[in-house]
């Protein structure tokens, strides 16, 4: 088997060493060198073309990021400013809300006042009122006793 497969890598050999020559010789015949230089002038020409396209094309993303940054600036410097606005109007808004607050206090603190003023009152009479009760009552209590008294005194 080696020496079929050597016998193969053989022919292959000379095979590509036949072709290089033959390709050698048209290379440098007159048909040759004419085409080796109308495609020299064919690259050379497709080399200018793709560096007038690199350069236009770097030129373009020159100028689309220059652009892109100066919206960027004009982007944050409106956001600063809004933010700015937004700040100064939540610290309004805030301080409404602290006086709001301090006078829905004050509302609050006066009419609990007044209610415990009234609920003073209230129990002021409250208790002037169990105290004449107590009062008359011991008078009952006392004149009940007496009776008692007497009764017992009249039956013993």
């Amino acid at each position: 088997m080696n020496d079929n497969n050597s016998s193969g890598k053989g022919w292959a050999l000379s095979f590509g060493l036949l072709a290089g020559i033959a390709v050698g010789y048209y290379l440098n015949s007159n048909e040759g060198r004419s085409m080796q230089r109308k495609a020299k002038a064919q690259f050379d020409e497709y080399g200018n073309q793709i560096n007038t396209y690199t350069q236009q094309a770097k030129t373009k993303a020159e100028e689309l990021v220059d652009t892109a940054k100066t919206k960027g600036q004009e982007l944050l410097s409106d956001a600063k400013v809004k933010t700015n606005d937004l700040t100064a109007q939540a610290k309004t808004k805030l301080e409404e809300g602290k006086q709001w607050a301090n006078n829905q206090a004050e509302n609050v603190k006066e009419t609990v006042d007044q209610k415990a003023a009234a609920a003073k009152s209230k129990t002021s009479d409250l208790e002037s009122s169990f105290n004449r009760g107590v009062n008359k009552a011991e008078r009952k209590m006392d004149e009940n006793r007496e009776r008692v008294d007497r009764t017992i005194e009249k039956n013993s």
